[in-house]
């Protein structure tokens, strides 16, 4: 008798378990789908109805000497590990960004090499030749907390989920020691967090790296039409973790400009 008591009130505690774990995930579902980020949702909404113009037609601006502000930028956090700077104008993304000996340490630690969870954006540790290395990765944090919007800049790249920022909005612009790179966005892609393809960033052969890309370039949310990626071409990637599905990350893939 004593024992089907205990039985019961086991199998009682693990139908209570699971209800409310089910009550907590649809209420985290909730909340990601109701939570918007104040600065994505402007965005979206101020390029919609944008009489978007090609620019190919347009005289072309003349390009200017290219001055490295890198070496201000550590003395001015006393931290030598500043190695570039992102920025995507459309999206209003400006950000140094850093590199360490890992991808970890960046993860919460801030630009004065102090402990914050909240982390800066970081170059792939493995991304010691920026001038010549053909992926380059960028990693930073997203957020569902409102309070920290304003400090996590990768937030933004969630615009990218809009087809028209996607289509219309392709400018990435990269300040390393040598030289500005440019960039356009030509894929999109949501990700389980579980892959990891798009971080090999090393590559033993022309033919690994096609094969790669290939991969890469699969299954992506959008993609430019009659995209090619040669050996020659060296591509972008940004990484931000992503909510909706829940364990995903965002990826923003770009081809520099020649």
């Amino acid at each position: 008798m004593r024992k089907k008591t205990v039985y019961r009130i086991c199998l009682l505690l693990v139908i209570f378990s699971s209800i409310s774990i089910l009550i907590d995930y649809f209420n985290y579902q909730k909340e990601i789908k109701s939570t918007k980020i104040p600065s994505v949702e402007k965005i979206i909404k101020e390029k919609k109805d944008i009489d978007y113009k090609d620019s190919k037609g347009e005289e072309k601006k003349q390009v200017e000497p290219y001055i490295n502000e890198l070496p201000t930028y550590r003395q001015q956090y006393n931290n030598e590990m500043i190695m570039g700077k992102l920025e995507i104008p459309n999206l209003n993304i400006s950000s140094l960004v850093t590199r360490s000996q890992n991808n970890s340490f960046y993860l919460n630690n801030n630009l004065y090499n102090q402990y914050d969870g909240l982390g800066v954006p970081f170059f792939d540790y493995r991304d010691t030749a920026l001038m010549t290395n053909k992926q380059i990765n960028i990693y930073g944090h997203n957020t569902r907390n409102e309070k920290f919007f304003d400090r996590l800049p990768f937030i933004n790249l969630e615009a990218y989920t809009d087809k028209n920022i996607f289509q219309h909005y392709k400018d990435i612009y990269l300040s390393i020691d040598e030289a500005k790179l440019h960039y356009k966005v030509v894929a999109v892609k949501i990700i389980d967090g579980t892959n990891n393809e798009h971080m090999k960033v090393i590559f033993r052969s022309d033919e690994d790296y096609i094969q790669h890309i290939r991969k890469l370039l699969q299954n992506t949310l959008y993609k430019e039409s009659n995209l090619e990626i040669t050996s020659e071409d060296r591509i972008i990637v940004l990484q931000v973790c992503h909510y909706n599905p829940p364990n995903t990350y965002l990826l923003i893939i770009g081809k520099e400009e020649k």
